[in-house]
C-alpha cells in the first residue's frame, strides 16, 4: 500500500500529516496541565490516516473538545490550527448530515469561550478570527473535494469515450477487413474459375490462371497480416489506401479549393499494406489541418522512397494566430500511428510554414508473405 497515494487520498494524507505537525508543536506551547490536552489531540489525525472510513463528526469531536477546554482554561494556545486542518480533512472527505452538523457547531465553538469570558483574547476580535479560520478550512476542504469529484467524473467520461471508440473501431475493422479480404479472394475465385474452365481445352491458360490466383492470394494474405499487425500495435482500423486512393484523396481537397503541389516517388504503390495505411492517414490529417488553419489555401506534399523507408513532408503557410504547439488530438493520434510501425513523426512551425514530417519503413519486418 502506498504511504502517500495519489489524488484525493494524497490530499487527505498530506493535510492530516500537516495537522499532526501542528499537534506536536502544540505540546511546546502549553501551560500547566495543558500538555495533557495537547497529547490527547495528537493521535486524532494520525488515526484518520489509518482509519479511512472514520466518521467526520468523530474526528471533529476528538479535536474540538480538547481545544475548547484548553482555551477556556487558558492552558493551550495553538490547538486552533489543528482544528482548522481537521475541518479541511472532514470537508474534503465528502460530508454526511452528521458531519455537516459537526462542522457547523465547530464554527460557533469560539463563541462558547467568548460567552464564558475566561479568555480575554476571545472578548475582542479573537472569537471572530478563530471562527473565520474554521470557515476558511471548511471552504478549502470543500473545494478540494469538489475538484476531486470533477476529476473522477472526467476519468469516467474518458473511459466511456474510450469504450465507445473501441466499439466503433471494431465495427470499422469488421467492415474494412471484409473489403480487403473480399476483394482479394473474389479475384482469386475468378482466376480459379477460369482455370477450371480451361483445364481440359487450354492447359497453359489454366496454369497461368492458377499462378495468378496464387499471386493474388499471397498478396491478399500479406496485406491482411500487415493490417492485423498494425492494429495489434494500436493503430486504428485499416482503410483502403493504395496509390490510387491517395490520388483520389488529393483530388478531393483540390476540388474543395486547396492548391496542392504533389510529388510522389515511383514505387510508392508497391510498399506494404500497413505503411500505405499510415501514409494515407498522414496525408489526410495534414491536409485537413492545412485546410482549417493555413494562412493561404495551399500545401505541398512530397512523398519520397528509398530502399528501406518512405519519407513524407507536407508544408503549408503557418497562420500567426494559430498556436504552434502540438495540442491537437489529430496530431497526437497521428504520431501514435506512425510510431506503431517503428516510424518517426514531427509537426512544427518552420520558417513561416507548418511542416509535417513522417518517416517509416516500407514494410513491417514481422510480416512475412
Amino acid at each position: 500500500m502506498r504511504f502517500l497515494p495519489r489524488g484525493h487520498d494524497a490530499f487527505i494524507t498530506r493535510t492530516a500529516l500537516l495537522g499532526s505537525v501542528f499537534g506536536i508543536l502544540n505540546l511546546f506551547y502549553t501551560e500547566e496541565w495543558g500538555w495533557i490536552l495537547a497529547l490527547a489531540m495528537l493521535p486524532a489525525l494520525l488515526v484518520r490516516l489509518v482509519w479511512r472510513s472514520m466518521p467526520g463528526w468523530l474526528l471533529l469531536a476528538w479535536l474540538v473538545v480538547p481545544t475548547l477546554i484548553g482555551d477556556i482554561a487558558v492552558v493551550t494556545h495553538t490547538s486552533t490550527m489543528v482544528l482548522i486542518i481537521g475541518m479541511v480533512v472532514v470537508a474534503a472527505g465528502g460530508t454526511r448530515r452528521a458531519d455537516t452538523v459537526a462542522l457547523t457547531l465547530c464554527l460557533f465553538s469560539p463563541f462558547v469561550v467568548w460567552a464564558l469570558d475566561t479568555n480575554s483574547w476571545h472578548r475582542g476580535i479573537g472569537a471572530w478570527l478563530w471562527s473565520g479560520g474554521l470557515l476558511l478550512g471548511w471552504v478549502l476542504g470543500r473545494l478540494a473535494g469538489e475538484q476531486q469529484t470533477l476529476i473522477a467524473e472526467l476519468e469516467r467520461t474518458r473511459s466511456e469515450l474510450a469504450d465507445a471508440a473501441v466499439l466503433a473501431d471494431r465495427q470499422r475493422i469488421a467492415r474494412d477487413l471484409h473489403d480487403m479480404v473480399g476483394h482479394s479472394f473474389s479475384v482469386v475465385l475468378l482466376h480459379l474459375a477460369g482455370a477450371r474452365m480451361n483445364l481440359a481445352a487450354n492447359p497453359d491458360e489454366a496454369v497461368k490462371a492458377l499462378r495468378q490466383a496464387e499471386t493474388v492470394g499471397r498478396e491478399g494474405m500479406d496485406e491482411l497480416r500487415q493490417a492485423l499487425v498494425l492494429m495489434h500495435r494500436g493503430n486504428p482500423a485499416p482503410t483502403v489506401s493504395g496509390l490510387g486512393d491517395l490520388e483520389g484523396l488529393i483530388a478531393t481537397y483540390r476540388d474543395a479549393g486547396l492548391r496542392i503541389d504533389l510529388t510522389v516517388a515511383d514505387g510508392v504503390d508497391q510498399i506494404g499494406a500497413a505503411p500505405r495505411i499510415v501514409l494515407h492517414d498522414v496525408v489526410r490529417e495534414a491536409l485537413t489541418n492545412a485546410a482549417k488553419h493555413a494562412l493561404r489555401p495551399e500545401a505541398s506534399v512530397n512523398i519520397g522512397l528509398d530502399d528501406d523507408a518512405i519519407a513524407v513532408r507536407i508544408t503549408s503557410p503557418h497562420a500567426p494566430g494559430v498556436p504552434g504547439g502540438r495540442t491537437g488530438m489529430g496530431l497526437t493520434g497521428l504520431e501514435h500511428r506512425v510510431c506503431a510501425i517503428d516510424g518517426t513523426f514531427t509537426a512544427s512551425p518552420d520558417r513561416g510554414d507548418w511542416t509535417v514530417l513522417a518517416s517509416f519503413p516500407r514494410r513491417l519486418v514481422e510480416v512475412r508473405a
